[in-house]
This record gives C-alpha cells, sequence and structure tokens, in this order.
C-alpha cells in the first residue's frame, strides 16, 4: 500500500477553488483504489510553507511516498501565497524516495532536476507557464488534463513514464476535439501545456514500488 501526501493552495485568489478540485478529484481516485492507499495526508494552503514541509514530510520518507501539489511555481519553487514551500537548495533533500507530481507552472526546468539530484525516485510536471481557464466546461478539461498522469498510474498496471504518455495523449485526444470545434485560443493553451510536461527519474517505477515495507 502506498502512502501518498497532497498539497494544494486552496487559498489562492484565482485558482484555490480550481486547485482544491484538482484534489478533490484525485481523492475520488484514490478511493475507488483504496486497496492501493496506506494513508492520506492533505496540506491545504494555510500549511503550505517551509516550516510546515521541514517537519511534516520527514515523517514520511522513511518509506516510498507519493507527493502531490496543486498550485502555483516556478523554475526553482513550489509556491503559495508569499510562500514558497518546495524550494530549489532548501528543502529538496527531504522529497528523497518519492514520487513527486505536481501541476504547478514552470517547476519542471530547475525544480524537478534537482529533486531528482537529491534522490527523488521520479517526477512529472511542466517545465513552463501553462494557462488554466475557469469556464465550467473549460475548467474541467483543464482538470482531467492536469489529472490524466497520475489517475493513469495509479489505475493501471504501468510505468510513470507510460503514464505520462497517457497523459500527453490524453492532452492531443482533447486538441484534436477542440479543433475540431475551432476553439482556437483554448487549443493553442492546452498545446502549450501538453507541450511543457517532462518525465524526469526512472522512468520505469511503477506503483507497486511505492508500496510501503514492512
Amino acid at each position: 500500500m502506498i502512502s501518498f501526501i497532497v498539497a494544494y493552495d486552496n487559498q489562492d485568489i484565482n485558482l484555490g477553488i480550481y486547485f482544491e478540485e484538482c484534489k478533490n478529484q484525485l481523492l475520488g481516485v484514490l478511493t475507488e483504489h483504496s486497496e492501493i492507499v496506506d494513508r492520506v495526508h492533505e496540506i491545504a494552503g494555510n500549511l503550505c510553507n517551509n516550516a510546515y514541509i521541514d517537519m511534516t514530510i520527514p515523517l514520511h520518507n522513511s518509506n516510498p511516498f507519493v507527493f502531490i501539489a496543486y498550485s502555483h511555481g516556478n523554475e526553482k519553487a513550489l509556491c503559495c501565497g508569499n510562500n514558497r514551500y518546495v524550494e530549489k537548495d532548501i528543502n529538496t533533500h527531504h522529497f528523497t524516495n518519492c514520487l513527486f507530481y505536481t501541476t504547478a507552472c514552470s517547476v519542471g526546468k530547475e525544480l524537478g532536476k534537482h529533486l531528482i539530484e537529491q534522490g527523488c525516485l521520479a517526477f512529472v510536471g511542466y517545465e513552463r507557464i501553462i494557462n488554466v481557464y475557469q469556464q465550467d466546461d473549460k475548467k474541467e478539461i483543464s482538470r482531467n488534463c492536469d489529472n490524466a498522469g497520475i489517475i493513469a498510474f495509479l489505475s493501471e498496471n504501468i510505468t510513470i513514464f507510460e503514464a505520462y504518455t497517457k497523459m500527453k495523449s490524453y492532452y492531443t485526444q482533447q486538441i484534436d476535439r477542440l479543433h475540431n470545434i475551432r476553439d482556437i485560443l483554448f487549443t493553442a493553451d492546452l498545446v502549450e501545456a501538453r507541450d511543457a510536461l517532462v518525465c524526469l527519474g526512472d522512468k520505469s517505477l511503477k506503483k507497486e514500488d511505492l508500496f510501503l515495507s514492512k
């Protein structure tokens, strides 16, 4: 069974509701696959800070675990308001022994690579800025695209790289459909997001590799 830590910035003025909806969709999937879940530790926006990460992650990293983050980001950090709660050269050493999956902008460019150097097992995220739409129909597409990789990884007997490939394929399906109805701007943004995805580290990692040792 797998231990999960899920951070989400539900306090963000613009995207707080979206980040929480992404988290809720993930929790729904974990409920459906409860046979692989040992525990889920949620970190809401008021706790997304360096001090809480320093206190919490070491309680979990003696075993493999999955860390999932729904928040803003930049090339070097995951951000929540004015807090950089996971930051290059500050606290990435806590994430050894984990699969790190995030929908935050740009973190794949530097932070993701640094996490792997620090012993993180695998990383999936975006290496450039991506856009999220707030209209209900488009928000659902964005949410499904953002979560497509982790859902595939947890639901199927596949590697993290295969899940990443399925995530890109899901993006392409939505892009093709929107192209046919001539939603040009949203289509272009989905293309940008798909092409910004990176998968780093051990591409052969499977969910069984993350089961807690007893």
